[in-house]
């Protein structure tokens, strides 16, 4: 009888040892599976807060386009020369939409058409244009000045903030544009995130001055 009892209770403390056993598996199973669905939610809630900020660029953040003029050049480059029956410059006064966030000019692309070809444009911080007669411009590029820089002062590194007026140009003839009178072409003007600002225009006719108004 005493032997059936020491058997007994052997069982039993192996019984004992074995439900300890599977119980901590399951502890350390359960940690386990904490810490990867921990893991797993921070991923998704930083994957949310990124695409939501996305959401709000794309929404909130844009240019206004103010005005766009054209430039035509003296045909022999002389000073009583006739001008040019083109535009051979365009010009483009801008600013950011109420409530866009800052816009870094070398992430603008500027898309022009006539309707038969098309040419993207990329900003180039050497080119300049203050009016003369032999604008500096080549194919591709648009160049960039500051009209009036609001605080905080950002246009010396290239950014355009809330209340600032700046200049976009282009040598629309060495882009592949004949703007003559009475011509149609558009302008799209594509920031890095936010909606494009798209125009569709005719130049005017006939052309009687050298700045020619075209919006």
């Amino acid at each position: 009888m005493n032997n059936m009892k020491k058997i007994f209770r052997k069982e039993q403390g192996e019984f004992g040892v074995g439900s300890l056993i599977i119980f901590i598996a399951m502890i350390i199973v359960s940690a386990v599976t904490a810490v990867m669905l921990i893991q797993v939610t921070y991923q998704l809630q930083q994957q949310a807060e990124n695409t939501g900020q996305n959401a709000i660029q794309d929404v909130s953040m844009g240019i206004k386009i103010i005005s766009i003029g054209g430039y035509r050049y003296n045909s022999s480059w002389g000073v009583n020369s006739p001008y040019h029956d083109i535009l051979d410059w365009i010009d483009i006064k801008i600013s950011l939409i109420p409530g866009s966030p800052p816009i870094s000019v070398d992430s603008i692309i500027i898309e022009i058409s006539d309707g038969n070809n098309v040419s993207d444009l990329v900003y180039d911080s050497s080119m300049s244009f203050d009016g003369s007669a032999n604008p500096q411009g080549s194919a591709g590029k648009f160049g960039a000045a500051v009209i009036r820089d609001m605080d905080p002062q950002t246009w010396s590194e290239g950014t355009i903030t809330t209340g600032d007026v700046i200049r976009l140009f282009f040598n629309a003839t060495a882009c592949g544009l004949n703007l003559e009178p009475q011509t149609y072409f558009t302008i799209k003007i594509i920031p890095k995130h936010g909606v494009p600002t798209f125009k569709e225009l005719t130049t005017p006719s006939p052309y009687v001055s050298r700045y020619v108004e075209v919006m």
